[in-house]
Protein backbone atom coordinates (compact mmCIF):
# COMPACT_ATOMS: atom_id res chain seq x y z
CA UNK A 1 0.00 0.00 0.00
CA UNK A 2 2.63 3.07 -1.24
CA UNK A 3 1.44 6.24 -1.88
CA UNK A 4 2.28 7.86 -4.94
CA UNK A 5 1.65 11.35 -6.28
CA UNK A 6 -0.16 11.61 -10.09
CA UNK A 7 3.11 11.83 -11.76
CA UNK A 8 4.97 8.70 -10.47
CA UNK A 9 1.56 7.03 -11.51
CA UNK A 10 1.74 8.39 -14.24
CA UNK A 11 5.66 7.05 -15.17
CA UNK A 12 4.87 3.36 -13.41
CA UNK A 13 1.50 3.04 -16.21
CA UNK A 14 3.48 4.31 -19.34
CA UNK A 15 6.17 2.04 -18.40
CA UNK A 16 4.25 -0.85 -18.31
CA UNK A 17 1.87 -0.13 -21.48
CA UNK A 18 4.85 0.57 -23.81
CA UNK A 19 3.51 -1.05 -26.62
CA UNK A 20 7.44 -2.34 -27.77
CA UNK A 21 9.19 -2.26 -24.82
CA UNK A 22 7.22 -2.39 -21.52
CA UNK A 23 9.58 -1.89 -18.71
CA UNK A 24 8.78 -1.83 -14.61
CA UNK A 25 11.04 -0.15 -11.89
CA UNK A 26 13.07 -3.11 -10.99
CA UNK A 27 13.89 -4.05 -14.57
CA UNK A 28 11.93 -7.34 -15.01
CA UNK A 29 9.62 -7.84 -17.41
CA UNK A 30 6.30 -8.40 -17.31
CA UNK A 31 5.90 -11.83 -16.54
CA UNK A 32 8.87 -12.43 -14.97
CA UNK A 33 8.26 -13.31 -11.65
CA UNK A 34 10.48 -12.24 -8.45
CA UNK A 35 12.52 -14.67 -5.88
CA UNK A 36 9.98 -17.29 -3.79
CA UNK A 37 11.94 -18.92 -0.62
CA UNK A 38 9.97 -21.56 1.12
CA UNK A 39 11.17 -23.38 4.03
CA UNK A 40 9.14 -25.98 5.59
CA UNK A 41 9.04 -27.53 9.23
CA UNK A 42 9.83 -24.08 10.82
CA UNK A 43 7.83 -24.95 13.73
CA UNK A 44 8.51 -28.22 15.09
CA UNK A 45 5.66 -28.78 17.53
CA UNK A 46 2.82 -27.91 14.34
CA UNK A 47 1.40 -30.73 12.34
CA UNK A 48 2.29 -28.81 9.14
CA UNK A 49 4.69 -25.54 9.03
CA UNK A 50 6.41 -23.41 6.62
CA UNK A 51 7.63 -19.70 6.04
CA UNK A 52 7.68 -18.05 3.09
CA UNK A 53 9.37 -14.67 1.66
CA UNK A 54 8.47 -13.43 -1.58
CA UNK A 55 10.27 -11.05 -3.42
CA UNK A 56 12.90 -10.78 -0.57
CA UNK A 57 10.88 -9.15 1.96
CA UNK A 58 6.88 -9.98 1.81
CA UNK A 59 6.82 -12.78 4.84
CA UNK A 60 4.07 -15.31 6.16
CA UNK A 61 4.65 -17.78 8.41
CA UNK A 62 2.11 -20.54 8.28
CA UNK A 63 0.83 -23.63 10.95
CA UNK A 64 -1.31 -26.43 11.13
CA UNK A 65 -2.94 -27.65 14.01
CA UNK A 66 -4.91 -31.18 14.00
CA UNK A 67 -7.73 -31.39 16.23
CA UNK A 68 -9.86 -34.52 16.62
CA UNK A 69 -13.75 -33.89 15.96
CA UNK A 70 -16.94 -35.65 16.13
CA UNK A 71 -19.34 -34.93 12.89
CA UNK A 72 -22.98 -34.94 13.30
CA UNK A 73 -24.65 -36.22 10.51
CA UNK A 74 -27.94 -37.13 12.36
CA UNK A 75 -29.84 -35.06 9.66
CA UNK A 76 -29.90 -34.79 6.24
CA UNK A 77 -27.21 -32.69 4.95
CA UNK A 78 -26.18 -31.41 8.37
CA UNK A 79 -22.34 -31.63 9.34
CA UNK A 80 -22.06 -33.29 5.90
CA UNK A 81 -18.39 -31.35 5.31
CA UNK A 82 -17.99 -30.54 9.00
CA UNK A 83 -14.18 -31.69 8.83
CA UNK A 84 -13.27 -29.04 6.34
CA UNK A 85 -10.36 -27.00 7.28
CA UNK A 86 -10.69 -23.76 9.93
CA UNK A 87 -8.50 -20.67 8.58
CA UNK A 88 -7.06 -17.74 10.79
CA UNK A 89 -5.43 -15.03 8.65
CA UNK A 90 -3.33 -12.57 11.28
CA UNK A 91 -2.07 -9.17 9.68
CA UNK A 92 0.19 -7.89 11.88
CA UNK A 93 0.86 -4.09 12.53
CA UNK A 94 3.99 -4.58 11.43
CA UNK A 95 3.05 -5.67 8.02
CA UNK A 96 1.19 -2.49 7.53
CA UNK A 97 2.17 0.32 9.77
CA UNK A 98 -0.21 2.66 8.60
CA UNK A 99 -3.23 0.79 9.23
CA UNK A 100 -5.48 1.31 12.63
CA UNK A 101 -6.47 -2.37 14.29
CA UNK A 102 -10.08 -2.12 13.24
CA UNK A 103 -8.45 -2.20 9.30
CA UNK A 104 -6.59 -4.67 10.38
CA UNK A 105 -8.94 -7.25 11.18
CA UNK A 106 -11.01 -6.39 7.91
CA UNK A 107 -8.07 -7.19 5.90
CA UNK A 108 -7.55 -10.28 7.64
CA UNK A 109 -10.95 -11.68 7.28
CA UNK A 110 -10.90 -10.90 4.01
CA UNK A 111 -8.10 -12.69 3.02
CA UNK A 112 -8.86 -15.78 5.29
CA UNK A 113 -12.31 -15.85 3.04
CA UNK A 114 -10.57 -16.04 0.26
CA UNK A 115 -8.48 -18.88 1.20
CA UNK A 116 -10.83 -20.49 2.54
CA UNK A 117 -13.50 -20.61 -0.82
CA UNK A 118 -10.56 -21.28 -3.15
CA UNK A 119 -8.23 -23.52 -1.15
CA UNK A 120 -9.91 -25.39 1.42
CA UNK A 121 -12.44 -27.36 -0.85
CA UNK A 122 -9.79 -28.74 -2.49
CA UNK A 123 -8.06 -30.88 0.38
CA UNK A 124 -9.62 -34.74 1.38
CA UNK A 125 -10.94 -35.84 3.97
CA UNK A 126 -8.81 -37.06 7.31
CA UNK A 127 -10.99 -39.05 8.33
CA UNK A 128 -10.60 -41.69 11.78
CA UNK A 129 -13.62 -43.25 12.14
CA UNK A 130 -15.91 -42.18 9.42
CA UNK A 131 -18.46 -40.91 9.04
CA UNK A 132 -18.60 -39.26 12.19
CA UNK A 133 -14.30 -38.58 13.49
CA UNK A 134 -12.32 -36.80 11.61
CA UNK A 135 -8.77 -34.75 12.01
CA UNK A 136 -10.46 -31.32 11.10
CA UNK A 137 -6.90 -29.23 10.37
CA UNK A 138 -6.75 -25.75 11.74
CA UNK A 139 -4.17 -23.24 9.40
CA UNK A 140 -3.15 -19.93 10.95
CA UNK A 141 -1.78 -18.02 8.54
CA UNK A 142 0.22 -14.58 9.78
CA UNK A 143 1.09 -12.06 7.42
CA UNK A 144 4.98 -10.94 9.54
CA UNK A 145 5.77 -8.09 6.46
CA UNK A 146 4.48 -6.82 3.02
CA UNK A 147 6.78 -4.96 1.89
CA UNK A 148 7.82 -6.56 -0.94
CA UNK A 149 3.97 -6.62 -2.39
CA UNK A 150 1.32 -9.09 -3.56
CA UNK A 151 0.70 -10.45 0.12
CA UNK A 152 -2.33 -12.89 -1.01
CA UNK A 153 0.30 -14.75 -3.20
CA UNK A 154 2.48 -15.18 -0.22
CA UNK A 155 -0.28 -16.33 1.99
CA UNK A 156 -1.75 -18.62 -0.06
CA UNK A 157 1.64 -20.28 -1.33
CA UNK A 158 2.33 -20.56 2.73
CA UNK A 159 -0.98 -22.45 3.20
CA UNK A 160 -0.42 -24.67 0.04
CA UNK A 161 3.42 -25.52 1.69
CA UNK A 162 2.28 -26.15 4.87
CA UNK A 163 -0.36 -28.39 3.94
CA UNK A 164 2.74 -30.05 1.87
CA UNK A 165 4.68 -30.40 4.78
CA UNK A 166 1.54 -31.70 6.94
CA UNK A 167 2.13 -35.14 8.96
CA UNK A 168 -0.88 -36.82 9.36
CA UNK A 169 -0.75 -39.18 12.30
CA UNK A 170 -1.63 -43.04 11.24
CA UNK A 171 -4.18 -44.48 13.30
CA UNK A 172 -6.07 -47.77 13.73
CA UNK A 173 -9.81 -48.63 14.65
CA UNK A 174 -10.27 -50.59 17.47
CA UNK A 175 -13.21 -52.85 18.95
CA UNK A 176 -14.20 -55.66 20.97
CA UNK A 177 -16.61 -58.73 21.37
CA UNK A 178 -17.57 -59.77 24.58
CA UNK A 179 -17.46 -63.92 25.76
CA UNK A 180 -20.67 -65.92 26.05
CA UNK A 181 -21.19 -65.82 29.96
CA UNK A 182 -23.63 -67.93 31.88
CA UNK A 183 -24.72 -64.89 34.03
CA UNK A 184 -27.99 -65.91 35.66
CA UNK A 185 -30.58 -62.89 35.63
CA UNK A 186 -34.08 -62.94 36.95
CA UNK A 187 -36.99 -62.64 34.47
CA UNK A 188 -38.00 -59.01 35.99
CA UNK A 189 -34.32 -57.54 35.35
CA UNK A 190 -34.97 -55.77 31.48
CA UNK A 191 -33.02 -52.67 32.33
CA UNK A 192 -29.73 -51.56 33.50
CA UNK A 193 -27.21 -54.57 32.76
CA UNK A 194 -29.28 -56.78 30.84
CA UNK A 195 -30.58 -53.76 28.78
CA UNK A 196 -27.11 -54.27 27.88
CA UNK A 197 -26.81 -57.35 26.78
CA UNK A 198 -27.59 -59.59 23.95
CA UNK A 199 -29.58 -62.79 25.07
CA UNK A 200 -28.11 -65.71 23.28
CA UNK A 201 -30.09 -69.26 24.50
CA UNK A 202 -31.61 -69.76 28.12
CA UNK A 203 -28.87 -68.42 30.71
CA UNK A 204 -26.42 -67.53 28.14
CA UNK A 205 -25.78 -63.63 27.26
CA UNK A 206 -23.01 -62.09 25.22
CA UNK A 207 -21.62 -58.08 24.85
CA UNK A 208 -23.12 -56.35 21.91
CA UNK A 209 -19.66 -56.45 19.33
CA UNK A 210 -18.21 -52.69 19.10
CA UNK A 211 -15.76 -53.00 16.00
CA UNK A 212 -14.64 -49.93 14.83
CA UNK A 213 -16.34 -47.45 16.48
CA UNK A 214 -13.25 -46.35 18.62
CA UNK A 215 -9.41 -45.71 17.57
CA UNK A 216 -5.61 -45.29 18.39
CA UNK A 217 -2.72 -44.25 17.04
CA UNK A 218 -1.20 -46.44 14.77
CA UNK A 219 2.61 -46.68 16.05
CA UNK A 220 3.64 -48.97 13.49
CA UNK A 221 7.00 -47.31 11.60
CA UNK A 222 7.25 -43.77 11.86
CA UNK A 223 3.48 -43.62 12.60
CA UNK A 224 2.51 -40.68 10.21
CA UNK A 225 1.42 -40.23 6.52
CA UNK A 226 1.48 -37.29 4.31
CA UNK A 227 -1.25 -35.56 2.53
CA UNK A 228 -3.07 -37.59 -0.30
CA UNK A 229 -2.63 -35.69 -3.48
CA UNK A 230 -0.54 -33.23 -1.87
CA UNK A 231 1.61 -32.16 -5.60
CA UNK A 232 -1.93 -31.87 -6.81
CA UNK A 233 -2.96 -28.68 -4.80
CA UNK A 234 -4.02 -25.32 -6.05
CA UNK A 235 -1.66 -22.36 -6.65
CA UNK A 236 -2.97 -18.32 -6.98
CA UNK A 237 -1.64 -16.23 -9.99
CA UNK A 238 -2.67 -13.06 -10.04
CA UNK A 239 -3.07 -11.03 -13.54
CA UNK A 240 -2.69 -7.21 -12.77
CA UNK A 241 -4.44 -5.07 -15.43
CA UNK A 242 -2.85 -2.10 -16.84
CA UNK A 243 -5.32 0.75 -16.98
CA UNK A 244 -6.16 2.10 -20.66
CA UNK A 245 -3.94 -1.13 -21.93
CA UNK A 246 -4.25 -5.22 -22.62
CA UNK A 247 -0.90 -5.46 -21.14
CA UNK A 248 -0.90 -7.75 -17.58
CA UNK A 249 2.17 -8.16 -15.37
CA UNK A 250 2.45 -10.79 -12.39
CA UNK A 251 4.08 -10.50 -8.81
CA UNK A 252 3.92 -6.49 -8.31
CA UNK A 253 5.27 -4.38 -6.16
CA UNK A 254 3.97 -2.04 -3.77
CA UNK A 255 4.10 0.71 -6.16
CA UNK A 256 2.93 -1.36 -9.37
CA UNK A 257 -0.19 -2.18 -6.98
CA UNK A 258 -0.77 1.41 -6.11
CA UNK A 259 -0.78 2.35 -9.64
CA UNK A 260 -2.67 -0.75 -11.20
CA UNK A 261 -5.58 -1.22 -8.35
CA UNK A 262 -7.39 -3.67 -11.32
CA UNK A 263 -6.34 -7.25 -10.94
CA UNK A 264 -7.61 -10.98 -11.25
CA UNK A 265 -6.80 -13.77 -9.27
CA UNK A 266 -6.44 -17.01 -10.48
CA UNK A 267 -6.83 -20.21 -8.99
CA UNK A 268 -5.37 -22.86 -10.68
CA UNK A 269 -4.54 -26.90 -9.81
CA UNK A 270 -1.08 -28.26 -11.32
CA UNK A 271 -3.33 -30.23 -13.75
CA UNK A 272 -4.71 -27.26 -15.15
CA UNK A 273 -8.52 -27.58 -13.31
CA UNK A 274 -9.07 -23.88 -12.75
CA UNK A 275 -10.65 -23.40 -8.67
CA UNK A 276 -11.89 -20.52 -8.95
CA UNK A 277 -11.74 -16.46 -10.08
CA UNK A 278 -11.88 -13.40 -8.00
CA UNK A 279 -11.29 -9.73 -9.57
CA UNK A 280 -10.41 -6.58 -7.74
CA UNK A 281 -10.33 -3.21 -8.67
CA UNK A 282 -12.73 0.16 -9.37
CA UNK A 283 -12.40 -0.53 -13.31
CA UNK A 284 -13.92 -4.14 -13.33
CA UNK A 285 -13.29 -6.49 -16.57
CA UNK A 286 -14.59 -6.80 -19.83
CA UNK A 287 -15.84 -10.22 -20.27
CA UNK A 288 -14.12 -10.62 -24.05
CA UNK A 289 -10.61 -10.52 -22.51
CA UNK A 290 -11.80 -13.33 -19.67
CA UNK A 291 -10.33 -16.34 -21.97
CA UNK A 292 -7.20 -15.08 -23.03
CA UNK A 293 -6.35 -13.97 -20.17
CA UNK A 294 -7.59 -17.95 -18.35
CA UNK A 295 -5.07 -19.44 -20.90
CA UNK A 296 -2.42 -17.08 -19.93
CA UNK A 297 -2.76 -17.96 -16.14
CA UNK A 298 -2.94 -21.40 -16.78
CA UNK A 299 0.08 -21.65 -18.14
CA UNK A 300 1.89 -19.91 -15.62
CA UNK A 301 0.36 -22.09 -12.89
CA UNK A 302 1.47 -25.28 -14.22
CA UNK A 303 5.41 -23.44 -14.54
CA UNK A 304 4.76 -22.28 -10.73
CA UNK A 305 3.57 -25.61 -9.76
CA UNK A 306 5.86 -27.17 -11.27
CA UNK A 307 9.17 -25.38 -9.42
CA UNK A 308 6.88 -25.89 -6.58
CA UNK A 309 6.54 -29.44 -6.80
CA UNK A 310 10.56 -29.97 -7.73
CA UNK A 311 10.95 -29.43 -4.00
CA UNK A 312 8.28 -31.17 -2.09
CA UNK A 313 10.04 -32.46 0.78
CA UNK A 314 10.27 -36.13 1.22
Amino acid sequence: MATLSPAERTYIISGLSHPTDPTRLDGRTLLTPRSIEVSYGDAPQASGSARVILGGATEVVAGIRLEVQDIDTSSKGKGKEGWRAVVEVDVTPQAYPQLKDQALSHLSTIYASIIADHFIPSLPALPIVPPTKYFVPHLHLTLLSASSGSPLSALFLAARSAFIDLKIPRTKQIGWEGAQNDLEMGDGDLSGIKAALKVKGKGKVSRRPRGGDDWDLDREGDGEDVLDGREDLPVLVTLNLVPGSDAVFIDATPEEETACPDRIHLFFKPSGKICGIRTEGPEGLEQSRLRPLLEQGQRIAGELAGSLNAQVPA
